[in-house]
């Protein structure tokens, strides 16, 4: 069995507030965003003068004046997660990353962070934009238990904030930028025990969401929208048919998208306040790393015997889910 042991988490200084958004004079405003989007803040690699000078207008002159590249935040969080696991970077035999901004293709992310760990491991992305916390767990857990090595680092780091047109009113409001990073083992029980996963993309909607490699984020909002509410309402049944479930005792994480999505879907659900974890209001959408780093900020209030239920989305278009169970 799958065992998830520990996590970690970075999240850049830089502050994008509505009030920030409001003061840009592109059309915004603070109650608009917080009423139609559900983000008060979010975090940012670009320094909040540089966006209030140029807007992002060029997105391939803001890797010049980034303060921390995608990487560095990766490996601030596998750096947070290998201490709080009590293990050394020498002890990991398998490096995986996500990541939708790279500043390097070869080597890989997943390469460059093993290097700077000096951790002597196979190395490689497996990549699928925001729900790649879903997709690396499914990943890991079709290995055969024997093929696999004693510790396996997973790693989840996006800046998209990058790629924002900050002329562009809805874009501006949604993203922020961040990185999450876990250990996980065959070999020895962890916290949480990997119970279910999944993972599926309906590749005829790819187009819905692109991140240019020189060029903006853009997105069909209201169609991705639509597609994230109800395929995840879809893939939280499924998972309440399959195991026992209890919302008063187990909890959810859903992607990171907007408060206001993940709202409609835990009132679809039934899901109490308490038992629904989330960072998206202060920190915005940190594609695939939002879910991981929601995970790792609620660590300690797991509970043995709880269920915790991941289901996340997007670019692909694609969708996975996680059940996790405490021991």
């Amino acid at each position: 069995m799958l065992h998830l042991l520990e996590m970690g988490s970075c999240h850049p200084n830089n502050i994008i507030s509505n009030e920030f958004l409001e003061d840009l004079d592109i059309g915004s405003s603070a109650e608009w965003v917080v009423d139609r989007i559900g983000i008060e803040n979010r975090r940012s690699t670009l320094p909040v003068d540089y966006i209030k000078k140029t807007k992002n207008a060029n997105p391939t002159d803001s890797m010049k004046y980034v303060e921390m590249t995608p990487e560095e935040m990766g490996i601030n969080a596998a750096n947070d997660a290998i201490k709080k696991a009590g293990i050394n970077a020498s002890d990991i035999g398998m490096v995986i990353c996500n990541t939708c901004t790279p500043f390097s293709l070869a080597p890989t992310t997943a390469q460059n962070i093993a290097k700077a760990l000096k951790a002597d491991a196979k190395a490689f992305d497996v990549y699928s934009a925001c729900p790649a916390f879903a997709l690396h767990v499914d990943f890991l857990n079709k290995f055969k238990e024997e093929k696999l090595p004693e510790y396996i680092l997973c790693v989840l780091t996006s800046a998209i904030s990058q790629k924002v047109d900050y002329n562009n009113k809805s874009d501006s409001a949604i993203w922020g930028d961040g990185a999450a990073a876990w250990i996980m083992s065959t070999k020895h029980v962890g916290k949480l025990s990997v119970m279910h996963t999944s993972f599926n993309a309906k590749t005829t909607r790819s187009h819905a969401v692109t991140i240019d490699t020189f060029g903006h984020f853009a997105q069909d909002g209201r169609a991705v929208r639509d597609f994230s509410v109800r395929q995840t309402v879809r893939m939280i049944k499924e998972i309440e048919g399959k195991f026992d479930i209890d919302w008063n005792r187990d909890s959810f994480i859903g992607h990171q998208a907007n408060g206001t999505m993940l709202q409609s879907i835990v009132n679809n659900r039934k899901i109490p306040a308490e038992n629904h974890w989330h960072n998206v209001r202060q920190i915005g959408n940190q594609a695939a790393a939002g879910s991981a780093a929601v995970l790792s900020a609620h660590w300690d209030k797991i509970e043995t015997g709880q269920h915790v239920v991941v289901a996340v989305l997007g670019a692909g278009l694609s969708w996975g889910s996680i059940v996790f169970k405490a021991n």
